[in-house]
């Protein structure tokens, strides 16, 4: 729009906003120089705005004779107010007709589906128990936990396990002997059950021997630290043990008291490794080690044989070799009867 018309367009409203306060204001008349400088382009003559302004009485008189009482009025207020609330309401609705939030809503229904299937699933994964068994006279098995941590297994040994550990805890039951090496994670202890002890640690390498026909369970920590908690324990001073490297803690199911001592047995981790070492060790001592490295049967012919003294050390050494070298020193002889071995004096 040019600046020409721009200026008339502000002058003609000037000349309607002045007549319209000459006829709703009766202090603002115009005076004979205004009608004369906007004569020519008055919107309206004399006649004409006396013509206005008798309409506008009557419109005046008009909206005061129907001017409703306060109460009524706000009683129609109210009553669009609810109108208006079940139309937002029908609108919500059409907006959920429309193809595309049904759509919408349909994808939230099944990210809500998914999170709360993954939740039961996790939860039942969380329950599921697996088996790991080692039979009699079988090589050590190492098992593998979810977590990363390590069980090595000796023969006649049951372990049970959750396929996924829980948020808070992982806990395992074992019956008869294994050797674990802890993934360390201070937010999950690693809690073992075996027979009535309970083993607790965080991050550590020990040895738990919890064969149910010895009556007791024994703990013996190679590195770390480790709690044993005695389940069935009748006075809380004796429920508790705190086992460092070093320490063989036992709980005897027979007075129901757990012991810790200092572990003076080098070969507890024999039967996986195959390392024996013997330092002036009775030779019936000797026997019930290589019968349990090796998951063979050796007899001593005579009982006197036991007081004999072995100072040896056999890294991972086949049995066969080891017994040799045990009738070279001590002027025995081995026969092997019914699946067992049998040492005696030479004649």
């Amino acid at each position: 729009m040019s600046l020409r018309h721009m200026k008339e367009n502000h002058n003609i409203e000037e000349k309607w906003e002045l007549l319209a306060k000459s006829i709703y204001d009766q202090d603002t008349q115009l005076t004979s120089e205004d009608q004369s400088s906007y004569m020519d382009e008055w919107p309206v003559d004399s006649k004409e705005k006396e013509q206005l302004l008798q309409m506008t009485k009557k419109v005046d008189l008009y909206f005061e004779l129907k001017k409703y009482p306060s109460d009524i009025a706000w009683e129609k207020v109210q009553q669009q107010i609810h109108n208006k609330s079940k139309s937002n309401a029908y609108k919500v609705r059409r907006l959920i007709a429309q193809p595309f939030m049904r759509i919408a809503a349909a994808l939230l229904v099944a990210a809500l589906l998914t999170v709360a299937g993954y939740n039961l699933v996790s939860n039942w994964s969380a329950s599921r128990q697996i088996t790991a068994s080692l039979a009699a006279n079988q090589p050590v098995k190492t098992i593998t936990l979810p977590d990363g941590t390590l069980v090595s297994l000796n023969s006649n040994t049951l372990l049970t396990y959750p396929k996924r550990f829980a948020n808070s805890t992982r806990e395992v039951t074992i019956e008869g002997e294994a050797f674990f090496e802890v993934t360390p994670n201070k937010e999950k202890p690693f809690i073992i059950h075996a027979g009535n002890a309970q083993i607790k640690v965080i991050g550590t390498s020990f040895n738990v021997n919890a064969y149910p026909d010895d009556k007791q369970v024994e703990v013996i920590v190679r590195t770390g630290k480790v709690q044993v908690v005695n389940k069935e324990a009748v006075s809380k001073q004796s429920d508790e043990l705190i086992l460092n490297p070093g320490d063989k803690g036992t709980l005897v199911y027979s007075s129901n008291a757990l012991q810790k001592a200092t572990n003076e047995d080098p070969n507890f981790l024999a039967w996986k490794t195959h390392d024996l070492i013997f330092r002036a060790t009775s030779l019936g001592e000797v026997i019930r080690n290589l019968e349990k490295v090796y998951k063979v049967k050796i007899r001593l012919d005579d009982p006197h044989l036991n007081a004999l003294l072995l100072t040896a050390h056999f890294h991972d050494y086949p049995l066969d070799f080891i017994l040799k070298v045990i009738e070279t020193t001590f002027q025995l002889e081995t026969q092997k009867m019914d699946g067992q071995y049998i040492l005696k004096a030479k004649s």
